[in-house]
């Protein structure tokens, strides 16, 4: 085996924990030596949890830290940026959770620093790991589908929502939940180039807090240069479950990918049939999320990055700003 890489950790929030037990717990050729986190004890309880030695509430001293190699970002997608920058410049290998920017001017200066200091920059897009959706990607690689013509991806995150819309940022669900659907649609949909937008977006979960600008829900149109459309939703409660799926129809088939499902057990009772579903994104995608990082961990031996790319998060990242523009103006935008 060769010597594991030192791994940090920058967030300790949900998402930030999960990645650093995944490092600390699932992959064996990776140390978690070291986490990072401003609100107070966050990190150093994560920390006594994982049995790791060193907490930090500057992220500064973090990459200082002896013998650190690589780093995850797992902040508010606000300090993502300038948390890279600081890293790549630091000569760190970069693992940063979605969405690497929120405007392309930030997502250019993040992608400069990475080349600039000849660091490897992988971006959390964890449905490409997915063994449904790399399964599905193959079997369009294989010509199985012909050439794709209508896509479809979507995501129904597990309800009751239980959030207060007053602490989520505005046009979350395009920077932080569609922009999962947006790269899938992108990756699926090899070769192509998006040439349209149009969106629509409400706030049907929580309409008391529409006038704020609060928005729940929301079907995006995408157009490509093959002639395909895509569709992308998204709605922040679905009372059954975690329901994540995509479809690519072709000229030649179909392929279809995810299901809500945890299992094809299903129940026959007095009250008909059922099924559990998924209720998390930990549960239902642990082995993406396992696989990506094993896969950043390669990226930080070899510097060859096998998974999503800065320049891959920047796509996604034009098609979010797009559905802004559309929403706000009421009228498809042309990307250019």
């Amino acid at each position: 085996m060769p010597k594991p890489v030192n791994v940090g950790l920058i967030g300790a929030g949900r998402i930030g924990s999960f990645h650093g037990e995944t490092v600390a717990r699932r992959l064996v050729d990776a140390d978690l030596i070291a986490i990072a986190d401003p609100a107070p004890n966050a990190a150093a309880n994560l920390a006594d949890k994982l049995d790791v030695e060193s907490a930090y509430t500057d992220v500064a001293d973090l990459l200082a830290h002896p013998g650190l190699e690589a780093v995850i970002i797992a902040t508010p997608a606000r300090f993502h940026t300038n948390v890279l920058v600081q890293a790549a410049e630091a000569g760190k290998a970069i693992f940063c959770e979605k969405p690497m920017a929120l405007t392309l001017e930030d997502a250019d200066r993040a992608i400069a620093a990475a080349r600039s200091a000849g660091v490897p920059l992988q971006v959390g897009f964890n449905r490409r790991w997915d063994q449904a959706f790399a399964e599905g990607r193959a079997a369009i690689d294989a010509g199985k589908v012909g050439t794709p013509q209508l896509l479809r991806s979507l995501t129904r995150d597990p309800g009751p929502f239980g959030a207060d819309p007053a602490r989520i940022p505005l046009w979350t669900i395009f920077y932080e939940t569609l922009i999962h659907d947006f790269d899938t649609l992108l990756w699926l949909n090899p070769g192509a180039q998006p040439v349209e937008v149009s969106a629509v977006a409400d706030a049907l979960v929580r309409p008391d807090f529409r006038e704020n600008g609060f928005l729940d829900t929301a079907v995006v149109t995408v157009r490509f240069d093959n002639g395909s459309v895509a569709v992308a939703e998204a709605n922040f409660s679905a009372l059954y479950g975690y329901d994540i799926r995509g479809e690519v129809f072709g000229s030649g088939g179909m392929v279809t990918m995810g299901d809500v499902r945890r299992s094809s057990m299903t129940l026959f009772d007095k009250n008909g049939l059922s099924n559990d579903t998924w209720r998390r994104d930990t549960d239902h995608f642990v082995q993406g999320y396992t696989a990506q990082l094993a896969s950043f961990v390669r990226a930080s031996r070899t510097c060859k990055v096998e998974g999503p790319t800065g320049e891959d998060a920047r796509n996604a990242l034009k098609i979010a700003l797009a559905c802004i523009e559309s929403v706000s103006k009421k009228q498809a935008i042309p990307l250019r």
